[in-house]
């Protein structure tokens, strides 16, 4: 019988209805300031009650700072009923990873009272996301805790822990392991554990350490370090493990073997993980020089790369002409962000091609499983 993972950590109580919300760092206030900060980017509309903002399940989607009044968040469960997850008021805003994505709204969003928001579109928020850095801070914190934490309050069930053994315990071997703790990885190893995959999420020099690395990735608030301001990892690492993964945030990749299946990987201490599949976020590092390479010399050679070590996917992979997209020279294995050839460097991208290559390692899974 599959393992049927279901949250359970503290809630707070909105005072519109006592409905349940996660984590407050992942629903924090902007401070007036910021939402001055914010206004260019967007316009200001007034709302009635009962008017719907965002349906599940259309593309079209925008960002919503709540000025005045109450949003409300509804998901579908599988015979088409309404569910409230949890309510937004005055200087909340709504949104997760998803904007940064092509994927379809996950959930519906309804003014509960006659609202006054501050609407950003998608391409707007790119752009302040770019632009105003502080802001940006917390809500890519929000944003990624967001899509760690919010099943564990869905008023039906939960993920489904996809490794088991045929007596129905988990499996020692992960579905997926995700190399890299940068917004590409932080993104993959976010989407795939909410979505039932068995991860772990080896952080290493991208995730908590200051380095050229954190130089090498434009478009990002700050440093990359930002993310672990205020124990975002720490945080990450209990939601993730509710789903059955777990995050490593100071251990590095240091040998790969691409010779056997189970894959195996071998950390800076020693320990071996096994994995039916692996996503390589690892980003990039100075040489000295003015131009930097991709962080693969773990690799030792076992995948298709560029003279500067960045991973070639798809069709651009030597010899694999059936390979799926974001997936290497090596069936199954995967390579997202900055360490893609190709790819543009900057951390929305590294956010979409994270979340977008989770999808494609279901499609990996199912085939192999068969």
């Amino acid at each position: 019988m599959m393992n049927r993972l279901l949250g359970g950590a503290a809630a707070s109580t909105c005072p519109a209805g006592g409905l349940p919300t996660l984590h407050a760092q992942a629903f924090p206030m902007l401070a007036p300031a910021m939402i001055s900060q914010a206004a260019p980017y967007g316009e200001e509309i007034s709302v009635p009650a009962g008017h719907v903002l965002l349906n599940s399940g259309d593309l079209e989607a925008a960002f919503y700072v709540v000025l005045d009044g109450y949003v409300e968040v509804f998901e579908s469960d599988a015979a088409g009923a309404m569910h409230s997850l949890l309510m937004h008021r005055d200087s909340e805003f709504t949104g997760s990873l998803d904007l940064f994505t092509d994927r379809p709204n996950a959930v519906t969003v309804r003014a509960d009272s006659t609202t006054r928001l501050l609407r950003v579109s998608r391409a707007s928020l790119a752009r302040l996301v770019l632009d105003e850095r502080a802001v940006a801070e917390i809500l890519l914190r929000a944003f990624i805790l967001r899509r760690v934490g919010y099943l564990r309050h869905r008023p039906y069930g939960g993920a489904i822990l996809r490794s088991t053994s045929p007596s129905g315990q988990p499996d020692s071997v992960l579905d997926l392991a995700v190399i890299g703790g940068g917004p590409a990885g932080l993104a993959a190893a976010s989407y795939a554990a909410s979505e039932g995959l068995h991860t772990v999420l080896v952080g290493g020099a991208l995730s908590c350490t200051k380095s050229p690395v954190t130089e090498a990735l434009p478009g990002f608030p700050g440093t990359i370090t930002g993310l672990c301001g205020g124990g975002l990892l720490r945080r990450a690492e209990d939601q993730t493990r509710r789903f059955g993964s777990q995050v490593l945030p100071v251990r590095t990749a240091s040998a790969f073997d691409s010779t056997c299946y189970p894959y195996r990987v071998w950390l800076d201490d020693g320990s071996v993980i096994e994995a039916r599949s692996l996503i390589v976020a690892t980003g990039m590092q100075e040489d000295g020089s003015a131009v930097a390479g991709a962080n693969t010399a773990w690799l030792d050679g076992c995948l298709d790369t560029d003279d500067w070590g960045f991973i070639h996917t798809g069709r651009e992979a030597a010899g694999s002409m059936q390979a799926r997209a974001y997936e290497s020279s090596q069936p199954g294995v995967f390579a997202v962000g900055a360490v893609r050839a190709g790819s543009v460097k900057h951390v929305l991208a590294g956010i979409a091609e994270g979340s977008a290559a989770v999808r494609v390692v279901h499609r990996f899974l199912d085939a192999s499983a068969h």
